[in-house]
C-alpha cells in the first residue's frame, strides 16, 4: 500500500522546518512503510488454500455429441450403381515358404510297466460227461426198495365190506353226477369186478403189508370207458396204486345187454390186490 506524501507540508502558513520534529516524522514514515510490508495472516492462508484447491483432483466430464437425426424432409440417399468389373490383375506365382527347421524330436514318456498277468489254471479234464440217466419208469419204481414208503392212507381195514364198498362207491358216483343234468348221462352204480392182481417183485418185508385198494371205473353202455380210472382206496404204497391205475386203464369191460331198461353209464369198482408173501418175505 503506497502513500503519497506533498512535497511539502504546511503547517499554517508556516514551512516547517528540519528539526527534532522532522526527525520523528521520518522515522514513524519508515516504521509504517516496515509493517506494511509483512505478509498479512489472511493473505497467506488464502495462499495455502489456493495451493490445497490445485492439488486435488478435478472431475472431467466427459460430453458426448449425439449424432444429428435425419431430417424427414430429406429423400433417402440413393444406392450408388456398382462399378463396372475390372480386369483381375494377373495372378502371382505363390511364394514359396521358406523351409523352416524340422520341429525337435521329444522323445515319449516311458510307458508304466503292465501288472503281471495271473497265469491261467492248468485245464481239468473232466472227460465226457455221462448220459443222463432215463426217467423212471412204473416197473423200475417197483423193483427199487425205496419206492416203499407206507403213505396212510388205506380205508378198507375195516371189518365190513359192505359198508364200505356202498359209502365209497356211492360218494364216488354222486360227485362223478354232480356237473351233468341230462339224466340219460347219469352213471348208475354197477357191481364189483374180479380184483386187479398187482405183482411184488421183491422178497423183502414191507411194514406194515399192503392192503387191499380200490379203482373206479366209469364205462358206457358198449363197455369204453368215459374218463381216467379213479383211485378210491390206496394200498397203503403208492407205487402199487400207480401200477393198479396203469393196469385199470388196459382193463375190458363188460357191455350191457340189448334192450337194458337203463342205459346209463355204469361204474364200476375193482379190488386191488398185491401179490404179497408175509411168510416167505426177508426182513
Amino acid at each position: 500500500m503506497t502513500m503519497a506524501f506533498p512535497a511539502r507540508l504546511r503547517v499554517g502558513k508556516r514551512s516547517l522546518r528540519w528539526s527534532g520534529g522532522g526527525l520523528l516524522a521520518l522515522i514513524s514514515l519508515g516504521l509504517h512503510g516496515v509493517l506494511l510490508g509483512l505478509p498479512m495472516p489472511e493473505s497467506s492462508s488464502t495462499v495455502q488454500d489456493l495451493a490445497t484447491d490445485l492439488d486435488e483432483p478435478i472431475e472431467v466430464i466427459d460430453v458426448v455429441r449425439l449424432p444429428a437425426s435425419p431430417d424427414p424432409a430429406t429423400p433417402p440417399a440413393v444406392a450408388a450403381e456398382p462399378a463396372p468389373p475390372t480386369a483381375s490383375p494377373p495372378a502371382q506365382s505363390p511364394v514359396q515358404p521358406r523351409a523352416s527347421a524340422p520341429p525337435p524330436q521329444v522323445s515319449p514318456a516311458p510307458a508304466a510297466p503292465a501288472a503281471a498277468t495271473p497265469a491261467p489254471a492248468p485245464a481239468v479234464d473232466l472227460g465226457p460227461l455221462p448220459p443222463e440217466p432215463p426217467p423212471q419208469t412204473l416197473d423200475d419204481r417197483l423193483r427199487d426198495p425205496e419206492a416203499y414208503i407206507f403213505n396212510q392212507q388205506a380205508k378198507s381195514l375195516i371189518a365190513d365190506e359192505r359198508t364200505f364198498y356202498t359209502s365209497v362207491v356211492s360218494n364216488w358216483l354222486e360227485a362223478a353226477a354232480a356237473g351233468i343234468t341230462n339224466d340219460d348221462l347219469l352213471p348208475m352204480q354197477g357191481e364189483k369186478l374180479p380184483p386187479l392182481q398187482v405183482a411184488y417183485p421183491l422178497n423183502r418185508c414191507l411194514t406194515p403189508p399192503p392192503a387191499v385198494g380200490v379203482v373206479g371205473v366209469i364205462v358206457d353202455t358198449a363197455g369204453q370207458r368215459l374218463e381216467a380210472p379213479v383211485l378210491l382206496d390206496s394200498t397203503g404204497y403208492s407205487v402199487f396204486d400207480d401200477k393198479a391205475i396203469e393196469m385199470a386203464m388196459r382193463q375190458v369191460f363188460p357191455a350191457q345187454p340189448a334192450g337194458s331198461p337203463l342205459p346209463n353209464p355204469r361204474g364200476y369198482w375193482l379190488p386191488v390186490q398185491v401179490q404179497y408173501n408175509a411168510d416167505g418175505c426177508n426182513t
